[in-house]
């Protein structure tokens, strides 16, 4: 029970944090990468959501999570990994996931919720103000349609994992 008392005061803390630097300081054009594309501006300069982002998941208010999250559907990986080698994946992905775009305080959430149980995972994603697209957030977007996809591997182990020899 701590612990998730814990999760949710960070969870709030993140999201104060990024709202208050996002009213501080008007947001930059990202780099352009193979993964995020800049986003357009309207007629106003004001930013607008991916077409394909938080709107067009579920039709709903930008901010809503649109999907409960669930457990990802087994997988397999194209040759038997160890654990070892799950392990460096992930910390490479985390570790170079911010630099293709979007919040760093999005990509954090979305470690901790990755690394949780399905039911905290829903509170750490709806307190950052997480749209899931994919219920097994492989796909997901900020509330200013930043996009966020994550590898099944980050989420799940996969069913050909080998023990370390």
């Amino acid at each position: 029970m701590l612990a998730m008392e814990i999760t949710v005061a960070f969870c709030s803390f993140l999201r104060r944090s990024s709202e208050a630097k996002a009213a501080s300081s008007p947001q930059k054009p990202s780099s352009t990468s193979r993964l995020h594309p800049p986003r357009a501006q309207d007629s106003h300069g004001l930013r607008r959501i991916h077409p394909q982002g938080a709107a067009a998941a579920g039709g709903g208010k930008t901010g809503e999570v649109t999907k409960k999250v669930r457990k990802p559907k087994p997988w397999k990986h194209p040759q038997p990994i160890t654990i070892g080698q799950l392990r460096q994946m992930r910390d490479e992905f985390w570790d170079t996931a911010p630099h293709y775009g979007g919040q760093k305080e999005i990509w954090d959430a979305l470690r901790v919720a990755a690394e949780s149980e399905v039911a905290l995972a829903q509170t750490i994603v709806e307190s950052a103000g997480v749209i899931v697209s994919n219920a097994d957030l492989t796909l997901c977007y900020d509330e200013r349609g930043a996009k966020y996809e994550l590898p099944k591997y980050v989420l799940s182990e996969p069913t050909n994992l080998v023990q370390d020899s």
